[in-house]
């Protein structure tokens, strides 16, 4: 672990020596205080929302343990605490979580860090399943849908419609089935404009986009314009130095770089336990 930390450090310190550093979505401040009056207005509109299903023995089936919290969750409460630090510091909105290759673990580490912030009651969140190509929020979460994302991005359903609510303050966006052309449909103007729509109609603190892997094709590429920062998620013992090395610098070419989570992990250290982060 030492050394994966050190290489990493090692080849980002060569990296920013020599490159100017790339245009960045441009933050709104610190948008997140420490207590906060809230809105019964914003608190009314959130109600309207379709609740979702709670089915927790499909999602301790798929590993969801950050619901109920306890020492299981405690790794996804760690990284929700340290990611809102830096939410809160550079005024962020909107968090993408990637991955370099399918199967890292990618999906489910977003859906436990949402089912998190869920339980920050003072918070208003939204996850975004924009992996349209394999789509797996849906899956994990047990839910059932009529449409999906694509539909939503074309105007041929309502947001409203579509979205699913937990609690007060926690909004998933899903999808069933894959979607007809995944990159194009996330580099549209109608995507950057659903995102702006969803801020200001339901006040969010944060929304937390799926990503499809970055080495798999360029719907991330493309997308990654419209974030404030992204967190990397890397398979342990899996994914190649050389290839994390390659992914973070693509990142880092298209917006903050907000952490690198190492994902199925079998031991853990006195820092971190089953993650690390580099902020």
């Amino acid at each position: 672990m030492e050394r994966l930390q050190a290489a990493l450090q090692k080849a980002r310190a060569q990296r920013e020596g020599g490159a100017a550093e790339a245009p960045r979505r441009k933050a709104r401040g610190s948008v997140i205080p420490t207590r906060r009056r809230r809105s019964s207005m914003i608190d009314d509109v959130w109600q309207t929302l379709p609740e979702l299903e709670v089915n927790t023995d499909v999602w301790q089936l798929h590993r969801l343990f950050a619901f109920k919290g306890g020492a299981d969750a405690a790794p996804f409460d760690l990284l929700r605490t340290k990611l809102l630090r830096l939410v809160r510091q550079h005024g962020w909105k909107r968090v993408a979580i990637i991955s370099a290759n399918a199967d890292a673990g990618k999906s489910t580490t977003v859906a436990n860090l949402a089912l998190s912030f869920s339980r920050q009651k003072d918070l208003r969140t939204f996850a975004v399943d924009f992996d349209l190509r394999r789509p797996s929020m849906a899956r994990l979460l047990g839910q059932h849908l009529q449409t999906n994302m694509g539909q939503v991005i074309r105007g041929e359903v309502a947001f409203e419609q579509h979205v699913r609510r937990l609690g007060t303050n926690m909004g998933f966006a899903m999808n069933d089935l894959p979607v007809h052309q995944p990159a194009e449909l996330l580099q549209s103007a109608r995507t950057a404009e659903l995102i702006g729509h969803i801020e200001e109609k339901y006040s969010t603190d944060l929304i937390l986009f799926d990503m499809p892997p970055m080495m798999v094709a360029d719907d991330a590429h493309g997308f990654l314009r419209l974030v404030d920062a992204a967190l990397i998620v890397i398979e342990a013992e899996r994914t190649p130095l050389k290839q994390i090395d390659i992914l973070e610098r693509q990142v880092a070419d298209l917006t903050n770089v907000a952490g690198i989570v190492l994902n199925k992990c079998n031991y853990s250290d006195e820092y971190t336990g089953s993650y690390h982060d580099y902020y």
